[in-house]
C-alpha cells in the first residue's frame, strides 16, 4: 500500500489504471474524466496539493486499487476519486487507510458515481454514505453557431451583488460566491444579465485549455426574473464564448435529474445526455 505523495511513474501507472476503468459505466466515478491525459493532469494537481492524498494497492507488481482523496482541510470536506479496484476487498483496505490518514481533519466525504457503478453504491451504503441526489451529465460538442454575440462579464462593481445572489440561490454548494470571485481569470468567467434593477442572472463557467473543454458550473436567475429567457440568453453567451473565443471542442455540465426545466433548457441548446450519476455524502460526527 502506497499513500500520500506519489512519484511520476506511479502517477502515470495510476492514470492508465483509472482510464481503463473509468471509461466503463459500471466503474465510472464522476470527478474524473475518461482520457488518460486528462486523468494524469488531475492526479498531478492532486499530488501537488499538500492537503490531499492518494492511496494505491499493488498486486503482483501492478496497481490493483486506487483511491484519491481531494481534500479541503479548511472546509473539512473531500471528494473521493474512486475507489477503483480489481477486487472488492481492496476497497476496505483503501478506505481504512484514508480514514486513518485524515482522522480528525475531515468531517464530510463526497462520492459521485455512475448509476451503473453498483460496486461504488455498495461501498457507499455499507460505509454510512447517504444518497443525496441523482445527476445527469450532459455534453455539447462542436460549435452550433458562429453568430456574433455580445459577451457581458461580471464587472468588479457587481461583485457584492453577485455574491449575495449566488449564496442565496446555492447556499450549500462547492463554491461560495466569494470563492468564485477569487477564482476569476481568463479561463474562469462569470457571464451576466442585468437591467435597471441590477444583476438578474449569471452563469459561471470554467475552461480547461489543455483539454479544450469547457464546463458550465452554475446558472442562477433571480426568482422574480424567471420565465423571461434569461437562462437561455446566458447559456448562449457562454457557449459562444467558449467555442468561438476560447476554442473549446466540447462543453460539459451536470444537472439534477429531477430538474426538468433545466434539462429542457440544455437539450434545446443542443446538449446531449451522456450518463446518469448518483451523489452520496458521508458525515462523520466529531
Amino acid at each position: 500500500m502506497k499513500a500520500g505523495i506519489l512519484d511520476h511513474a506511479n502517477l502515470v501507472q495510476a492514470s492508465e489504471f483509472i482510464a481503463g476503468m473509468n471509461s466503463l459505466r459500471q466503474c465510472h466515478i464522476g470527478y474524473l474524466g475518461t482520457s488518460q491525459n486528462d486523468i494524469l493532469h488531475s492526479l498531478e494537481e492532486m499530488n501537488s496539493d499538500a492537503e490531499s492524498a492518494a492511496f494505491i494497492v499493488w498486486k503482483d507488481g501492478a496497481i490493483a486499487g486506487f483511491l484519491g482523496v481531494d481534500a479541503n482541510l479548511n472546509k473539512g470536506t473531500a471528494e473521493l476519486w474512486g475507489p477503483f479496484v480489481q477486487e472488492f476487498e481492496f476497497m476496505r483496505l483503501l478506505w481504512e487507510k484514508a480514514l486513518h490518514y485524515f482522522e480528525g481533519n475531515l468531517h464530510s466525504y463526497f462520492l459521485f458515481a455512475d448509476t451503473a457503478n453498483h460496486t461504488a453504491a455498495e461501498f457507499a451504503l455499507s460505509n454510512g454514505f447517504k444518497p443525496q441526489s441523482a445527476q445527469t451529465y450532459m455534453e455539447l460538442k462542436g460549435n452550433p453557431s458562429n453568430e456574433l454575440r455580445d459577451i457581458s462579464l461580471l464587472p468588479p462593481r457587481c461583485h457584492s451583488e453577485f455574491i449575495h445572489l449566488h449564496d442565496t440561490l446555492f447556499p450549500h454548494t462547492y463554491y461560495s460566491g466569494k470563492e468564485i470571485i477569487g477564482r476569476l481569470n481568463d479561463e474562469h468567467k462569470v457571464y451576466t444579465s442585468g437591467d435597471a434593477d441590477g444583476l438578474n442572472g449569471y452563469l459561471y463557467a470554467e475552461y480547461n485549455r489543455d483539454e479544450k473543454e469547457g464546463s458550465i458550473e452554475f446558472i442562477g436567475v433571480k426568482f422574480c426574473k424567471r420565465k423571461k429567457g434569461i437562462g437561455r440568453k446566458l447559456l448562449d453567451m457562454a457557449v459562444h464564448d467558449l467555442f468561438v473565443n476560447a476554442g473549446a471542442a466540447s462543453i460539459k455540465l451536470c444537472v439534477g435529474t429531477t430538474n426538468q426545466k433545466a434539462l429542457s433548457l440544455y437539450k434545446k441548446a443542443g446538449f446531449k445526455v451522456e450518463r446518469s450519476l448518483s451523489f452520496y455524502k458521508l458525515y462523520i460526527w466529531e
